[in-house]
């Protein structure tokens, strides 16, 4: 199911950016001990307290598997399968498994992509990174008024089977890609080449899609992808981050929507975090009047962790994992929320 567009974030801030990367350079210590941990599960386990950001600009990608963490920590636990020695297979709710290696994992977490405990974040950030681009492949050759009709069949049947080929697009992806989300083609294709060999992809297999590339469409399809889903290729930020918590939401548990805070199902959606019955991610806007305020991101993503009817309160947790206070997590009035953030992104398992 493709994610429904959003228009109610941008990109995260550039001064965001700066302080985020000055802050993460001062705690080489606490980084090297999260690179460290190469345990699938750290100390914590599947939970919230677990994720915890990294030097990319992926908020809406780490607030998404928190919440899930949250609601739903046996569907991540179901999610992963395999070892360091075998290699990670990555299972959403539909479509191919993923594979992810031990070299991808380690890529990541040396390039500090991702800090948190153990290295299940970085198996789905990567599992994740190939379904986009499977999904995003599968769409341009179906919609293709260039391939020829009898080569389709063969193209779609590749793109769906789960095995090597997608790790091989998104290994060449992250050699290449620019930290706005581009990517240059002759750079691609010499690197795409370079690890489907690695890979052992059988030749003939590589021709039918590598051929494809330009005549298809499946270049373009691939970096518009990328460009929306930069950061979990291993760029700084992407385009229409807004969307990213329902694609991620819809992966691992199947459904998804997405509300404007000012929206009369707000308290529902409240009600139904606070039974742990929903996973539920909150952007901010922009601008508001909390601009300096110590928890205030503008255009970032949260974790809806609770809420307080008594006090009209809501908990909430920045995935950087500190700013406010010990690991990001804090409390808003219901009347800050609303002010401060543009939409909420969630899963009911009611419905």
């Amino acid at each position: 199911m493709r994610q429904p567009s959003l228009s109610v974030s941008g990109p995260i801030s550039q001064i965001a950016c700066f302080l985020f990367a000055f802050f993460l350079a001062s705690i080489t210590v606490v980084s090297s001990a999260a690179q460290a941990d190469t345990s699938l599960y750290g100390p914590s386990g599947v939970s919230p307290t677990a994720v915890r950001q990294g030097t990319l600009g992926s908020c809406f990608f780490h607030a998404s598997l928190a919440a899930v963490a949250r609601s739903n920590p046996d569907a991540i636990r179901r999610a992963i399968s395999g070892d360091f020695q075998r290699g990670f297979q990555v299972h959403f709710v539909d479509g191919p498994q993923e594979l992810v290696y031990r070299s991808d994992v380690e890529y990541a977490r040396s390039h500090n992509y991702d800090r948190s405990e153990g290295v299940w974040v970085t198996v789905l950030m990567r599992g994740y990174a190939q379904r986009e681009l499977r999904h995003s492949m599968i769409e341009a050759v179906q919609h293709s008024t260039s391939i020829p009709s009898f080569a389709k069949p063969v193209a779609l049947s590749m793109l769906q089977q789960s095995g090597p080929l997608l790790l091989a697009y998104d290994r060449a992806v992250r050699s290449v890609v620019g930290q706005n989300g581009q990517i240059d083609l002759a750079s691609f294709d010499a690197n795409l080449t370079r690890e489907i060999h690695a890979l052992g992809i059988p030749a003939a297999q590589a021709q039918v899609i590598g051929g494809l590339l330009d005549r298809g469409g499946l270049y373009n399809a691939i970096e518009a992808t990328v460009q929306k889903n930069g950061e979990v290729f291993g760029a700084y930020r992407g385009l229409g981050q807004g969307g990213i918590p329902i694609s991620v939401l819809q992966a691992l548990l199947g459904s998804a929507n997405s509300s404007a805070v000012t929206d009369y199902n707000l308290m529902h959606i409240l009600q139904a975090v606070h039974t742990n019955r929903a996973a539920a991610v909150a952007g901010t806007r922009a601008s508001s009047s909390f601009n300096g305020s110590d928890w205030f991101v503008a255009s970032h993503a949260y974790t809806v962790l609770d809420y307080d009817f008594s006090r009209g309160a809501i908990e909430l947790r920045n995935p950087w994992a500190f700013r406010p206070g010990p690991d990001g997590v804090f409390w808003l009035p219901l009347s800050s929320f609303r002010s401060a953030f543009d939409f909420v992104s969630y899963h009911d398992a009611a419905n």
